[in-house]
């Protein structure tokens, strides 16, 4: 038990090594190691946007972008002393991407006339991005785009009907009788779609949502 505690104490102060916080992550999904990866080389990860002349605002949306990523894939990395290369293949990875969809988007602002452009609506994707991209704790916006994440492909698994109530309930906050007009279909089939879909996701996302109420 001592030899435990004094492992934990080591991972979660300043002397830990980064073998150490990648091992503590893989083992237990910690979020406290998790921001020790974050605190330590989000600098790094930033400069590395800058150098390449993208703007400050910019930079940081890509840093939390390539966290975001280094959160998902953290627990399938084979060797924890290979982290460093493995963070910067990312960031590189995700720049490549940035300027990818910035020569598309050149492209299309020679094609699409001003007045669509005008009217053109961010699809849900870029919504949520820059929903948590205003939060005011980086780490916690990864974590909560991580959730998010999370629900979307449990949501997809659900079987059609089912699905859309979830998505109307959740997401859209109807009520059962409104979801019922929405979809042509009886309350009673609502509600046992989602007492069904609870159990479902619940299964899957308790240990991120907690308790689900739908």
């Amino acid at each position: 038990m001592a030899d435990s505690w004094r492992y934990n104490s080591r991972v979660n102060g300043p002397q830990a090594t980064i073998e150490e916080i990648v091992r503590d992550f893989k083992e237990r999904q910690g979020e406290e190691a998790f921001r020790l990866l974050y605190e330590r080389y989000y600098r790094q990860i930033y400069f590395f946007f800058r150098r390449k002349d993208i703007s400050q605002e910019d930079s940081r949306d890509l840093t939390q972008e390539t966290f975001f990523s280094v959160y998902k894939g953290l627990s399938g990395l084979s060797q924890e002393n290979r982290f460093e290369p493995w963070l910067y293949s990312i960031a590189l990875n995700v720049y490549r991407d940035e300027m990818d969809r910035r020569q598309a988007k050149k492209r299309a602002a020679t094609e699409v006339p001003l007045e669509e452009e005008a009217g053109h609506s961010p699809t849900l994707q870029q919504a949520g991005s820059w929903v948590v991209a205003g939060r005011t704790d980086p780490v916690e916006a990864v974590l909560e785009k991580e959730k998010k994440e999370k629900l979307r492909e449990a949501l997809q698994e659900l079987p059609e009907q089912m699905r859309r109530c979830a998505y109307l309930r959740v997401v859209r906050d109807l009520s059962h009788q409104e979801i019922a007009d929405a979809l042509g279909i009886s309350t009673g089939t609502v509600k046992a779609h989602l007492h069904q879909a609870r159990k479902t996701l619940g299964e899957k996302l308790r240990h991120l949502f907690g308790e689900l109420e739908i």
